[in-house]
Order: C-alpha cells, then structure tokens, then sequence
C-alpha cells in the first residue's frame, strides 16, 4: 500500500468569472508543493469550469481602470463539467464573481456551478462522492445555494458577512474563526485566509513534518487557531443561528 495512502489523490477546483486570485492560489500552492514530495507524486489536478476558454478574474466591475487590470489575467481550465474526472476535493474560490448583484448591477453566472458543486458533493449522475469540500471567502455562496452548508457549522469573509449568511438559512455561521470544518465540509474567512485553511485540512490527515514542511518551503506565517480572526471584530460580525431545520 502506497505510504500516506489515506490523503486524498484527485482535486478539483472551480474557476468562473470574476473569481479571487488569491483565494485559489493560497491553497494551490501548498498543494504544489505537497506534490513534488515523496509520496505524494501521484496527486492529480483538474481545472473545472463551464466552457474550455479562458477564464478572466474580470471585468466584473464597472468600467474603470482596475477592471481592465483584472480583465487581462486568464486562466485556463483543464475540464468542463461535462468531463470532469472522478475527484476526492474540489475547492470552490471566492470572487466578487459570485456576488448578487455584481458590482456591475448585473446577476452572476454561477448557476452551472452550483449545480456541477451539488453532483460532485452528493455523488449524483454517476460520479463518485467528494470525500471533502473546501470554500474559500465567498465561495460559500457556490456552497450554500447548493445545499452543501446545511446542517454543518461555516464561515466565510466577514466584509460580506451580513449578506452571505443568509443564503444558508439552514447554516449555523461562525463569525470569529480563521477556518471551520464540520464533518467533510471545510470553510475559510477571506481571501489569504486560504492557505491557513488548506494546511489545517492537509494536518487533520497528515503528520505534522510533513505540513510543517510544506509552510517552511512556502515561507508561511501560518496561523494554527482556527478562532484567531480579527476580522469578525472589525467588521461587527456575529455568528448567524441555523433557521431551518
């Protein structure tokens, strides 16, 4: 049996418009790093999004400089929904790609992926089950619309706090933490807060070395208490009761 053969092999991310950089590249890049480890060589990636093109962080705002900024960086997936292989993970980014409304006014066009999240997490149409699910930032927005957040424990960035909660109504919102995981479900606060989620995950499965060595390599100042979040504070946030059963 393959060393460390209970660590998952086959990930998956989500890129749609207007999706946040950071929040995909923190985790990406201890992922990167875990893989050119012994052992751990045979990790598998997949790009997933709608449409085989180009995948732009913008534009999404209104017409101003740092929309063409944006605009101009692409990413290319490696697999649309319609073939997207067998995945243990998919992380799901943030961005204001998925907010309701725009920062345009317009509607977001996330509704393909929530439905392509739902498959993956409960296995339907003939896929496997996701042994786990990662949000990152607003990526609960994806999660919660598919159903993914109910019944467990979340958070998400507390700037749009107030907003996103309540598209869980069945979610019971932690404001002051860092990452919550809650049965195979992870979350994180905002953006950076990624890369410490994503190691807290890789330690709840791996020996602490091998994490260790990952946030070494990765020069990251990484914080270990999921509840070390200033953040809720700043933004006033509170934690948000479940209303549904």
């Amino acid at each position: 049996m393959p060393q460390y053969s209970n660590f998952p092999r086959s990930f998956g991310v989500l890129y749609y418009p207007g999706f946040e950089v950071l929040d995909i590249a923190g985790p990406l890049e201890a992922l990167n790093i875990l893989a050119r480890m012994k052992g751990f060589e045979d990790m598998e990636l997949s790009i997933i999004s709608k449409t085989l093109d180009p995948v732009s962080v913008g534009p999404i705002a209104p017409d101003t400089t740092s929309k063409n900024f944006a605009g101009r960086q692409r990413y290319l997936p490696t697999h649309t929904f319609a073939n997207a292989p067998p995945l243990d993970v998919l992380i799901v980014p943030g961005g204001f790609g998925s907010a309701d409304p725009l920062p345009s006014g317009g509607k977001p066009d996330i509704e393909g992926y929530v439905d392509f999240a739902h498959k993956a997490y409960c296995g339907l149409e003939g896929r496997q089950p996701l042994k786990y699910f990662i949000t990152v930032c607003n990526g609960t927005i994806i999660a919660a619309k598919a159903g993914i957040l109910d019944g467990h424990k979340a958070t998400t960035n507390k700037d749009g706090w107030n907003a996103i909660t309540p598209l869980g109504p069945k979610t019971h919102w932690i404001a002051k933490a860092r990452w919550v995981s809650s049965g195979n479900v992870w979350t994180t606060s905002g953006v950076s807060a990624g890369g410490d989620g994503i190691l807290a995950w890789m330690n709840s499965i791996l020996p602490d070395e091998i994490v260790t060595k990952v946030e070494v390599s990765m020069e990251w100042i990484r914080s270990k208490s999921a509840d070390n979040d200033p953040f809720a504070e700043i933004e006033g946030c509170q934690d948000v009761l479940p209303k549904e059963k």
